[in-house]
């Protein structure tokens, strides 16, 4: 994590439990918490914020989220000295965000056929399901679950970490977190680490990190993980 832990939270399901459902699928995101954020086209460069945008309109990005390029890499640099940086940073030393973008762009929604937002949401949902299985376990007087819960008929472990401070955006957009997760695939062992800050910057923009960073989670990684999703015909 980018701040010390203090907090860990196994997230498992209780054997029998009634309360759960079949399969977490079913259950709708704001149920959980979650919202999805809106598309918003930026009438200058034409980039979809929160939705799907072509790999050519990624590679000619000059600046996103009302700022320019140059300033975003700058405050993602390892131990960049602003109130949005980050000690390992969100970007290596020399690591261009364009490039970055327009790589993990061209596998998920040209190689895969899938999204950013897909990828995202179902990272935010995990996270908001073990929460949810938390907060309804104390508010019963019930000792937390201890087994996987069903997701898209696969079964999931997750665990939450929580920190002392919050790691603000890059981008300034008002989100950050003090939270990290790891999800783990109880029939294939794969498991994937990572800040609740990624799916949010993945959901707005399709920044996964760079691999410059050890935070970095690459989309690959999440489609192994989530052995759900699959490539979508063409």
């Amino acid at each position: 994590m980018r701040a010390a832990v203090v907090a860990a939270v196994a997230v498992v399901l209780v054997g029998g439990a009634s309360a759960e459902p079949p399969d977490y699928k079913d259950v709708p995101l704001k149920a959980l918490g979650v919202e999805p954020v809106s598309e918003k086209a930026d009438p200058k460069t034409g980039f979809v914020v929160g939705g799907k945008n072509p790999t050519a309109r990624v590679k000619g990005l000059t600046e996103l989220a009302g700022r320019s390029v140059a300033d975003l890499e700058r405050d993602m640099r390892p131990g960049a000295k602003s109130e949005v940086g980050s000690d390992k940073g969100f970007l290596g030393a020399d690591e261009s965000l364009v490039a970055v973008l327009a790589a993990d762009n061209a596998y998920v929604v040209d190689e895969l056929g899938l999204t950013h937002q897909e990828l995202a949401r179902h990272l935010r949902a995990l996270a908001a399901i073990e929460w949810k299985r938390q907060d309804d376990a104390r508010k019963a007087g019930k000792e937390p679950p201890s087994e996987p819960f069903t997701y898209h008929g696969r079964r999931f472990r997750v665990t939450i970490g929580v920190s002392r401070g919050y790691q603000l955006s890059p981008f300034r957009d008002g989100t950050k977190t003090n939270a990290d997760a790891t999800v783990t695939n109880a029939a294939t062992g794969k498991r994937l680490s990572y800040s609740l800050l990624v799916p949010d910057m993945a959901e707005r923009y399709g920044f996964w990190e760079g691999t410059g960073t050890p935070y970095r989670v690459a989309p690959r990684d999440v489609v192994a993980v989530l052995d759900f999703l699959q490539p979508k015909a063409k």
